[in-house]
C-alpha cells in the first residue's frame, strides 16, 4: 500500500497544474527575478487529475491521512485553488500568495497556540510572525481563503497589496512570453531572470561561473492533447555557450533513447522529445502519454491490493 501511495504522489507532482488559467502577473512582485505559478483548480478537471483523485479515494490509507490533515490542521487538498510565488533572488526570501485548501480560522488558532508566534498589524490586517527555526517566516490570512506569506512583515505587506491589486506589479519578460507561448495551456510555470537573481544571491564561485553564461530560463508543464508536455527554454549570454548546452542535452536525450529501446514501460510513457536552438536560445520539449501513466498506476494499484 505504501508503495502505490508513493507512486501516486510522485505522479501527482508534475500534474498539479495541468490546463491552468493564465498566470496573473498582477500577483507577482514588481522587483521579481523569479516566479512560480501553479493552478490546482483545473487539475481536478483534467482526465488524469480526475483519475488520480478517484484512485486515492479507493485507498483507505490515503483517505485516512487526508482526513487527519483536514481535522487537525484544516488542510483540504481538494480545495486548493492556486499558488503564486516570486522573489528577487535573495536566499529564503520571497512572496507567496495562495488561495484555498486551508481553513484560515484553524490555522490562526494553531499558530496562536505557539509561544514563538508574534502578532502585529498592517492596517486592519493581522500578521503572524515567527523567528524560530532556521528561517523567519510570516503570513496573513485575507478574505476568501487567501493567504499571503513571506519571511517577514515587510514582504507580507507587499504581498497583501499585490493580492488586493494595490501594488505596482511585475511588467513581464520577453523570455517569459516565449515560454508561455510554447503550449496552449501552461499549468505549472517557473521562470528566472538568472542574471538579475544572481546579483541578489551569494553563490558558490563555481556555480556563479556557470550562471554567468545564462541570461534567463524557465520551464512549463501543460496538457497537450492526450499528452503531458514539459518545455524548457534557456537564453544564454552567447551563441557558443548555447551550442555547448545543446550538445550536452542532445547527449542526454540520446542516452534516453537507448534506454527507451530496452524498456517497454518507458517506451509507452515517453511520447517523444525535440531540441531546437536559434542563436542564443535553446528549446527542449518532452511529451508523456497520459494513457500510459494511468495504465501504470492502475497496474501498481492491482499489485498492492
Amino acid at each position: 500500500m505504501k508503495k502505490i501511495l508513493v507512486t501516486i504522489v510522485l505522479a501527482w507532482i508534475p500534474l498539479l497544474a495541468i490546463q491552468a488559467k493564465p498566470l496573473d502577473l498582477s500577483k507577482v512582485s514588481r522587483d521579481a527575478n523569479w516566479l512560480m505559478h501553479m493552478d490546482f483548480d483545473a487539475m481536478r478537471k483534467s482526465e488524469i487529475g480526475s483519475f488520480m483523485l478517484e484512485s486515492m479515494e479507493k485507498m483507505p490509507e490515503a483517505v485516512e491521512r487526508m482526513e487527519k490533515m483536514k481535522k487537525k490542521y484544516g488542510v483540504d487538498v481538494d480545495e486548493f485553488s492556486y499558488l503564486t510565488m516570486s522573489g528577487t533572488g535573495e536566499q529564503h526570501k520571497g512572496i507567496a500568495i495562495m488561495k484555498g485548501g486551508v481553513d484560515t480560522d484553524m490555522l490562526v488558532d494553531l499558530v496562536k497556540s505557539q509561544d514563538s508566534v508574534e502578532v502585529s498589524r498592517i492596517g486592519k490586517q493581522k500578521v503572524y510572525s515567527s523567528d524560530r527555526g532556521r528561517h523567519s517566516m510570516a503570513f496573513a490570512p485575507l478574505n476568501k481563503g487567501v493567504i499571503v506569506g513571506g519571511p517577514d512583515a515587510d514582504y507580507v505587506s507587499e504581498g497583501i497589496d499585490l493580492a488586493k491589486g494595490k501594488a505596482p506589479s511585475y511588467k513581464g519578460h520577453d523570455l517569459l512570453d516565449v515560454l508561455a507561448g510554447q503550449m496552449d495551456k501552461p499549468g505549472f510555470l517557473f521562470f528566472a531572470d538568472v542574471k538579475g537573481a544572481a546579483k541578489n544571491n551569494e553563490l558558490d564561485p563555481r556555480a556563479m561561473l556557470m550562471l554567468e553564461k545564462v541570461k534567463a530560463g524557465g520551464m512549463a508543464v501543460g496538457d497537450d492533447g492526450g499528452s503531458i508536455s514539459f518545455v524548457a527554454v534557456m537564453e544564454a549570454t552567447d551563441e557558443e555557450t548555447c551550442k555547448q548546452v545543446e550538445a550536452m542535452v542532445r547527449g542526454g536525450m540520446a542516452m534516453l533513447d537507448m534506454r527507451k529501446a530496452q524498456d517497454k514501460r518507458l517506451e509507452k510513457v515517453l511520447d517523444g522529445h525535440s531540441i531546437k536552438r536559434d542563436g542564443k536560445m535553446l528549446w527542449v520539449k518532452m511529451k508523456f502519454s497520459v494513457e500510459a501513466i494511468m495504465d501504470h498506476l492502475e497496474r501498481e494499484m492491482r499489485k498492492a491490493a
